[in-house]
């Protein structure tokens, strides 16, 4: 009898979600398409905020998470453009600005980019926003059996959301990865390659947060629960594991009564490739932590996917962010407690600003902080100009836009109204203790009150405020702009370069 009535009630549940979602979807067919659209997204979010304080244990549920999130992104960022667009500037519109950064936008540029799908979507705008609600709708249908089984999921602890205070300290568009790491560490290990550990490899590349993941997933009471020790090892082991079987860095420890078996967690940290002697001898030092035969796991992070073959499942691979997922974090970041639809010339700057960060969290956060602490259309306008001259300076010299631009030499123009160029040399550095890190700050060598010139320093680009609190470095000179000297330099670096390397280049 109470089976029946349970599948009765279920089956009134779902005739009523789905009667309720037709009767919604009949009464948006006369709401204008941004607007439709609007209420599709918030419909998105309800979900996704409460699928994201639930513990799902389903992969595939967390992968239709996945697609649900992605499409909020890719709603948002259709919606914005749709928006922003006609207050989108020329690079003529300011004079002053433009007569000072002489340098003109080129056509194949990534923010030019934008501006061509943004004057085609002001175009046929309506056309564009109808295949993203298309598309939104697809995904809310298939969201339905989603919301049933999201009920018997139990509830994570209380997190806050959609603030940029909490966005600046917590992790953002991971929650997926996570859960998914999470669910691998409660399972009971099964036997596999390595017999008594259980091993997941952890891929992608730098920069993309495969760090951070790790730190978080270590600080989940679920996890500190369920093992006696967790212990990192990181750096180039090669040669090394003699020194380290003692423990390498021991993060967590309790007693073997408070976790289950008193199993040990391992966690190792690699820029490339693990030889098949150094993991032997990393597995036999780990296991003298355990004080059982099984249940102990191993998570090995690299940007190198031949660690895959350690596995004893499906590798984790952490992407970069998309430009939708970017521009949804860069916005909450730079416009702060600020309502980015009352100033929407503000918001179409840094929408394309945003186009020219390449979806870096370290570019974004260091970026955003500095344009939020001026709320000025000036200020953004020249920022904006300047990071179009730097790209635009960068193809002049070498042709084509990098695959990490962060690695490159760039020349940006000081945001003081002054002549000074900032020549930015060796990407980003990791610094990991506090103390060591620069007192200059990326913001500080933009606005121009750092004064030293004709000499090489360093400056801090982004001190994390989240797990493992690295500080991000990179060096700097401060110079008069000497175009012909720079240009005719650089030209002859890259032709040394590849003349040595036996490359031809068409524009020499």
């Amino acid at each position: 009898m109470e089976i029946a009535l349970s599948a009765f009630l279920g089956e009134i549940a779902q005739r009523s979600v789905s009667f309720f979602i037709s009767k919604l979807s009949k009464e948006a067919t006369s709401l204008p398409s941004d607007e439709n659209l609007h209420r599709k997204l918030l419909r998105i979010c309800i979900i996704v905020e409460e699928a994201e304080g639930r513990q799902i244990r389903n992969q595939a549920m967390l992968e239709q998470l996945k697609v649900l999130r992605a499409g909020m992104y890719r709603g948002y960022y259709a919606l914005d453009t749709f928006k922003y667009q006609p207050y989108k500037e020329d690079e003529g519109e300011d004079d002053e600005v433009s007569h000072y950064y002489s340098f003109a936008i080129s056509k194949f540029n990534p923010a030019k980019r934008i501006q061509l799908r943004g004057r085609s979507s002001q175009q046929g705008g309506e056309r564009e926003l109808h295949q993203v609600l298309g598309s939104l709708d697809v995904t809310i249908t298939d969201a339905r059996e989603f919301l049933m089984f999201l009920k018997g999921c139990p509830l994570l602890y209380h997190r806050l959301y959609s603030t940029y205070m909490v966005l600046e300290n917590c992790m953002f568009g991971r929650h997926v990865e996570m859960e998914h790491i999470i669910n691998f560490l409660m399972q009971n290990c099964a036997p596999g390659s390595t017999g008594d550990f259980g091993v997941l490899p952890i891929v992608g590349p730098p920069k993309a947060g495969k760090s951070t993941l790790v730190e978080h997933v270590c600080s989940d009471e679920r996890v500190r629960t369920a093992f006696s020790r967790i212990v990192f090892f990181a750096g180039d082991l090669e040669g090394r594991i003699a020194c380290v079987r003692d423990g390498g860095t021991v993060r967590h420890q309790s007693h073997a009564s408070e976790s289950r078996d008193g199993s040990v967690l391992v966690v190792v940290e690699v820029n490339g490739d693990i030889s098949e002697a150094t993991w032997s001898s990393l597995c036999s030092a780990s296991k003298r932590f355990s004080t059982t035969n099984g249940g102990n796991k191993f998570i090995v992070c690299s940007r190198s996917d031949k660690i895959v073959r350690f596995g004893t499942t499906r590798a984790l691979k952490v992407e970069n962010l998309t430009q939708e997922a970017f521009w949804y974090f860069f916005k909450a970041l730079v416009f702060g407690g600020a309502d980015p639809q009352e100033e929407p010339k503000l918001a179409s700057m840094a929408m394309e600003i945003a186009a020219w960060l390449n979806c870096s969290f370290i570019a974004g956060n260091a970026i955003a902080r500095m344009l939020r602490d001026n709320l000025s259309a000036k200020f953004w306008r020249m920022a904006l100009t300047s990071f179009r001259e730097v790209n635009q300076r960068y193809r002049f010299i070498f042709g084509a836009q990098p695959v990490n631009p962060s690695q490159n030499r760039k020349m940006i123009r000081r945001l003081n109204g002054s002549n000074e160029y900032c020549s930015i040399f060796n990407g980003y550095q990791i610094v990991s203790s506090q103390e060591d890190a620069p007192v200059i700050t990326v913001q500080e060598v933009l606005s121009g009150s750092v004064v030293p010139r004709g000499e090489l320093f360093d400056f801090l680009a982004w001190r994390s405020s989240i797990p493992p609190y690295h500080s991000y470095t990179c060096s700097c000179e401060i110079h008069d702009e000497v175009a012909d000297h720079e240009a005719s330099r650089e030209k002859a670096a890259l032709a040394r370069h590849k003349r040595s390397t036996g490359l031809k280049n068409k524009w020499l």
